[in-house]
Formats: structure tokens, sequence, C-alpha cells
């Protein structure tokens, strides 16, 4: 037997040994119990060479290779954004294992719709919760599905806020109130929170499902009849007026917080992503969050890593194992905690003495290492969770004023306009968007500003009537010069409007493929600062487009870049609405 040969032997000998062990697991934990250095290549994860790690252009695509480059096998893996923070426990499995993987971060909703389709090319899947393989698996193809690690779902409140609420006391010792309390700080106006799209990331999901069962007053699953209760639903539609930054991903939404602190003293996430925004916002001499933990109710992830049976054969699913089996080391749990997982059975902590698991769960900030004192609520039924999120982006979250910003100028004749016209297609026509749950509501507001040399006048469609828009779109010639500064003075204006009381969720979202006459760009940066509001602005690339200009748009707006220049750009379209 070769020396490949034989590493792939033990690994799939421990992946089987770890299999065992783990199908006795609640779906909440994560076995930690191979003994350390089971199945690996020896050492400490932090030890030894590192696997060999990079990433595409667009920073969506992660491909971890063994240090020594012999990768018994390649596994492409659909991943929830959260698992970034995962890098070096999978960079010891990766090692442990002999194989490579490729892993594509991208949204809950996603993973579902991949589910949905048969898998496409995908060999596992590992979303942030067991109910979007629930949701999505109509055809059973996942298998050997298993929880990594626990995560819960909690509010990270800067410390000034939470003791002006009163949920921090002099001595730093933290409060759990009941979401009814939170409800009411929203009402007051004293409480206004970031959060993802339940239809779009989990940790957004999760604590919706989380309001829903909380102030519904059940310690049983939500059912359909709670859901036709017009009295919960105003409340929870309440509570959602509360947030003021909306995000299709849960790891953007906790670097967006970090970027801007003063803005956003508040946010919904994961645990482990509050833990790692206070290790950046301290590095940055800023004020840490605190850990909130609603003491009614508190969705908790359990990271689930599946197996997509497409008939790939037995080679795919053995190193499938192998990396599952290394993934549950003792060596990878460790790292796993070390970023703030939960990897015993309930929520416990596996490595509660090691001093860099002692700082990621920090009382300083809140967090409770004890897992008992978390009150998980019971998922509903996959019929129950479907309606629930149809309800929230129909009826019950906040409305959204998006601004379409969009070049029209000569370089876009041809497929160029007709690439952005079917992209506003899926992302503003009712029918195409409920496939991605983006349907726009009857308070939402669209606006459309075409632009080249100059803006055009702005087309706006409320509610769910965007046919004039779209026709619009679609009737506006293509040409002249690119001039996107003076189209997004315009669209800052009405931002402005937009913010004034409150009411919506406001964003600019900009189309271009060129690069942009500089002229007016620092008349549009001086005015974006001299109006003080938080509008991000979501920048669309494709063509010839100057990554350097959208970037520094970004990053002065609190913003984010799509790359649209390869691929399907409508799913780009699609993505960029589930921001807002």
């Amino acid at each position: 037997m070769t020396e490949a040969a034989m590493k792939r032997y033990l690994a799939r000998l421990l992946a089987c040994l770890s299999a065992c062990c783990l199908v006795a697991m609640l779906v909440a934990g994560c076995s930690g119990g191979v003994p350390a250095g089971g199945g690996s290549k020896g050492g400490d994860a932090s030890e030894g060479e590192a696997a060999q790690v990079s990433t595409d252009d667009s920073g969506t695509v992660q491909t971890f290779s063994p240090a020594d480059g012999d990768a018994s096998y390649t596994l492409k893996i659909a991943s929830g954004s959260e698992n970034k923070e995962a890098a070096r426990a999978i960079e010891y499995a990766v090692n442990a294992s002999d194989v490579a993987v490729e892993i594509h971060y991208m949204g809950s909703l996603d993973i579902r719709s991949l589910l949905e389709r048969g898998g496409d090319d995908y060999d596992a899947v590992w979303p942030a919760s067991s109910m979007w393989i629930t949701l999505g698996d109509t055809g059973h193809i996942v298998r050997n599905a298993q929880s990594t690690s626990t995560t819960p779902v909690v509010f990270g409140i800067a410390r000034s806020k939470a003791e002006e609420l009163g949920w921090v006391d002099a001595s730093g010792a933290t409060a759990s109130p009941a979401t009814t309390e939170i409800l009411e700080a929203v009402e007051r106006g004293d409480l206004t929170f970031a959060m993802t799209s339940a239809t779009q990331s989990n940790s957004g999901a999760s604590a919706y499902l989380a309001f829903l069962t909380a102030l519904a007053g059940k310690d049983g699953p939500l059912t359909a009849d709670d859901l036709a209760n017009t009295q919960l639903t105003d409340r929870v539609a309440a509570l959602l007026a509360g947030v003021d930054r909306s995000s299709g991903s849960s790891d953007w939404l906790k670097e967006m917080v970090v970027a801007d602190p003063a803005a956003h003293p508040a946010m919904v996430n994961y645990e482990s992503l509050v833990s790692q925004a206070n290790r950046e916002l301290e590095e940055a001499g800023e004020e840490p969050l605190v850990a909130v933990y609603p003491a009614d109710g508190i969705a908790v992830s359990d990271s689930p890593l599946g197996f997509v049976d497409r008939g790939q054969g037995s080679d795919a699913e053995d190193a499938f194992l192998a990396f599952q089996g290394a993934l549950a080391d003792n060596e990878a749990t460790l790292e796993l905690e070390r970023v703030g997982r939960r990897c015993g059975l309930g929520g416990k902590l596996l490595h509660a003495d090691d001093a860099e698991v002692q700082a990621a769960f920090s009382a300083d900030w809140g967090i409770v290492p004890d897992a008992n004192v978390l009150k998980s609520i019971p998922l509903p039924e996959g019929d129950v969770i479907s309606q629930a999120l149809v309800l929230y982006q129909t009826a019950l979250k906040k409305p959204s004023y998006t601004i379409w910003v969009v070049d029209y100028s000569g370089s876009m004749y041809g497929e160029g306009k007709d690439g952005v016209v079917d992209g506003l297609n899926q992302a503003l026509d009712p029918e195409l968007a409920t496939a991605s749950l983006i349907q726009p509501t009857e308070s939402d507001i669209n606006v459309l500003i075409p632009f080249s040399d100059e803006p055009q006048e702005p087309i706006e469609a409320t509610g769910s009537d965007t046919k004039d828009l779209l026709y619009a779109a679609k009737r506006h010639d293509a040409d002249g010069g690119t001039d996107m500064y003076a189209a997004l003075a315009e669209a800052l204006r009405l931002a402005k409007s937009a913010t004034a009381d409150g009411g919506y969720t406001v964003a600019i979202a900009l189309m271009t493929d060129g690069q942009s006459e500089t002229d007016n760009q620092e008349a549009f940066y001086r005015a974006y600062d001299a109006v003080g509001i938080d509008v991000p602005v979501f920048s669309i690339m494709f063509g010839e487009a100057d990554p350097t200009q959208l970037d520094e748009l970004s990053q002065r707006t609190n913003g984010r870049t799509f790359d649209g220049r390869e691929g399907d750009l409508a799913a780009v379209f699609r993505q960029v609405k589930g921001y807002n």
C-alpha cells in the first residue's frame, strides 16, 4: 500500500469511527469525542505546516489544500458565510484528512435553492442551521449530516447603550430581558438594531422565529394558527420596525457594525460573531458590544455539514466522511471554540480551560459560557417555517426604500442593457422575485434613476406595482458618457428625504459597466458626509467597471461591491435586493 493510500485508509477509518460516535448526538451538539490527534498528521492544529489557502477575487470562494499538496480528493462545499471564521479548524481538518475543500460562501436561501435543484455540482452543504436542509432537501439527497458546532443568535449591544437600557449594571453583570422588554425599548425609540434579512440569512430567520415564538408565549413550536394571529404578528412587526440596517450576510453585517460602531450600536447576530466583532472593536480602540440573551427564547444555530449524494460514487463520500471526521477531532473543535463556537452537547464548551477559548467567551462581553442558562426555542415544522418567511417578506419586515442608479451610457448598448433589465425584473417583478423571497411589500418604494452624462428624471414605484418602472428601464436608450457621481448626488437627495421619519431601511444600488468621470466625485463625497445619514451604496460591477472607484464608494458609505462581471448577473441583482 502506498503512503497516500495508507493516509486515505486511516482517514476513512477515522471518519467511520467518528460517524458511529456522532449518531447518538443531538443535532444541537458536536462530538469532539475523537482523541486528540486521532486521524491527523499529528500535533496541535497550529503546529506543523499550514494548509494551502487561496481566495478568489470576489472573496466568496476559498480553496483549502493539504500542506503537502497531496489531496486524495477535492470536495466542493456550499457554505454559510459565517464559516469564514472557522478557517483554522478547516485547515486542520484538510491536513488531517488529506482532503482538499473548495468552499463557496452563500446565503441560506441559496443553499436551500441548490438542494431543491438537486444539489447542482456540490458534494456537501454546510448551512448555519439544519432548517435549511429540512426546507430544501425535498429529494432526500443529503446524507450523514452532523452538527459541527452550535452558537446562539443574540443581541450584541454597545456597552453604554446596554447600561442606558438597564441591561448591564455598574459591576458589568448583564440581564436577560424578555422579548417584550426589547419590544418596549424599540417602541420608546430607545433601541434600534441591525439584522440580516430573515428570508436571505439564517441569523435573521432564526431571530425572527424566536421573536414570534417568545411573543406568542409558547413553550412548543409555532403553528399555522399562530401566524394567523394578528395581535401576535402586529407585535412582531413593531419589533422589526427597530431594524435600522438590513443585510443578506451575517458576516458582512458584523463587518458593517465594526466599520461604523457609532452608527450601529446594536445588532442581532451569532454569539460567535459578536465575539469576533469585539476583538476587532477593541483592537481599534472602540467600545465593545455586550451579548444580551432574551430570557424567553433564543434560536441556536447547529451548523450541520452534510454530504450531497448526486451519484458521485464512493470516493466522494469517503472523502466527505474523512473531512467531516477530522473536523470533529479534538484539535479542530479547539479551533472552533477559539472563535466562539460551542462544540459540546447542548452548547457546552469542551475546552473551557484554554486561554483563547476563555478570551472568546469573555464575561466582560456578557458572553455566558454556561449553556444551561440558554433557553432555545423549538423549531416549527418545515411548512410553518416557509409560511413564516413569506409573512415576513410580504407583511412584517420594515419597509424598504431602494434607489436603483443605473448606467445607460453608450457602452451599455446591447447585452449590457439587456442584462440590467433582466436583473431589475428578477429583483422587482413580483412574480419573479417571489421565487427568491425578495418580492416587494405594499409599503416598499423603489426608484429608478437612469444616468449617462447626467442623471435623468427619477421614476418611482410604490408597493408591488413596479410595471411602469420596469417598462421605463427597458425603453430607456443607452447613449452618452458615464458620470455616476452626479446620479449618486440625486439619489442622496432622495435618500435624505426617505430617512427623515425612520420608517424605511434605505439603500442605494448602483449599476455601472464603465469608468466614471470624476468631475463630481469630491462634491458627492462632501455632500454625503454633510448629510450625515447612514445610507449604504451597494455597487454592481460589470463590463469594464473600475473596481477602485466602486470599492472606494463602498468603503466611504459602509456599503458593498458585488461583482457581476462573470456568471449570472440577474442572481447578483437578487442578492443586492436581499440587502434591503
